[in-house]
């Protein structure tokens, strides 16, 4: 089944919206809109009548994601105060006790079965350590094992899985996330070195479908993110 992204043209890009369930990586430096293009992306789902969460990760805190919404025409109220839209928060005390901790925190989430879930940024759990050993990372295997772990959980509850992170360039074709992830977008900025000095949206990969090549541009209003494309009719 296609879901849409409920952002203006992208689900045209992405040839008809996303698989649920799924897992997709938005990927792209601070500043480049990942935590519009989520908030916008939830709050009308929620309004839709989809039951959405937005997991924060030792980034902005819950309420200043709530004032940040605020200031776009895609708030809504209601759908906090109905459920269909929590925001929350992973608790640091929970990311410290390791990988089983914190993989048991997102399996009790998952079990809800919520129709869309976002981790913002998931790369913050790059760095996460074993839950019985102390002073290590995860290895490789270990890490792409709990990842593993995580989408496959979510998969199995029909989750749409929305994951961000802090990456550019050649960090996002070599991240396990991309690797493991079913679609991988990549946002860009303004770059002073370079002509292109438009906010750009670019689909990387998708899995199994196929999708618009190319940068689009990527605007930023009061209205949240929209998407212009000279490849679409």
């Amino acid at each position: 089944m296609l879901s849409p992204t409920y952002i203006p043209y992208l689900d045209a890009i992405l040839q008809g919206g996303l698989m649920q369930p799924s897992s997709m990586l938005i990927a792209g430096p601070a500043g480049s809109g990942r935590t519009i293009i989520c908030l916008q992306s939830l709050f009308t789902a929620a309004k839709a009548g989809e039951k959405c969460i937005y997991i924060t990760v030792l980034s902005e805190p819950a309420d200043k994601l709530l004032h940040i919404a605020h200031n776009y025409s895609f708030f809504d109220d209601e759908v906090l105060k109905c459920g269909n839209l929590k925001l929350l928060e992973l608790d640091k005390e929970i990311l410290t006790k390791g990988d089983y901790a914190t993989l048991k925190y997102f399996h009790a989430l998952a079990q809800d079965n919520p129709d869309r879930v976002v981790i913002d940024p998931v790369t913050v759990i790059l760095g996460i350590s074993p839950s019985f050993e102390d002073d290590r990372e995860l290895l490789p295997l270990e890490k792409r094992a709990f990842f593993v772990n995580l989408l496959r959980g979510f998969a199995a509850s029909n989750t749409l899985l929305v994951m961000t992170g802090d990456l550019t360039g050649d960090e996002i074709s070599t991240s396990i996330l991309s690797h493991l992830s079913d679609v991988v977008i990549e946002l860009g900025g303004p770059d002073p070195k370079s002509d292109d000095i438009q906010r750009y949206i670019r689909i990387i990969k998708s899995r199994g479908r196929d999708f618009v090549a190319g940068k689009h541009d990527l605007k930023l209003s009061a209205h949240g993110s929209s998407i212009i494309s000279r490849d679409l009719p």
